[in-house]
């Protein structure tokens, strides 16, 4: 049974759409929330998720063609576990510069940064692993010349 070809753009699109509706309401999350505000924030969250899906599926990228469901699977489940500690690792660290340059304080600059590097990189590693994935799957292709 082969994959459908389109699972991989599944999958970046609904990351790129967590990890945009993060983003908006980290910019502008201070705001008062009414009705006008959550529509902004999904107006917004669409816009920059069709950007971000844009330039990702350009030239038949994340696309797959006759490949193995079980053998996607494998390489998709093996990338994201990598993925995820790669981004929760770098997240965390970044976390806690920015946070421990704040507030001075180092336990619990610590906790919250392992916090918020985990809990990001659940949003924003299966759009990573899924590009990388599509990597190891593709077939070879010849060089383009220009």
């Amino acid at each position: 049974m082969t994959a459908p070809a389109n699972t991989l753009r599944a999958v970046f699109a609904l990351s790129a759409l967590a990890c945009a509706v993060i983003l908006v309401l980290f910019v502008r999350g201070r705001a008062e929330w009414t009705t006008t505000f959550w529509l902004q924030l999904a107006l917004a969250a669409v816009v920059a998720t069709t950007a971000a899906c844009w330039l990702a599926f350009r030239h038949g990228r994340l696309r797959l063609a006759g490949t193995p469901l079980v053998q996607l699977a494998r390489v998709f489940l093996s990338q994201l576990v990598y993925v995820y500690i790669a981004c929760a690792v770098a997240l965390t660290a970044l976390s806690f510069a920015v946070i421990y340059s704040i507030t001075r304080a180092g336990a619990n600059s610590f906790a919250l940064a392992v916090v918020s590097g985990l809990w990001l990189s659940l949003w924003i590693a299966p759009a990573i692993a899924a590009f990388t994935s599509w990597r190891r799957l593709r077939p070879e292709m010849p060089l383009r010349s220009p």
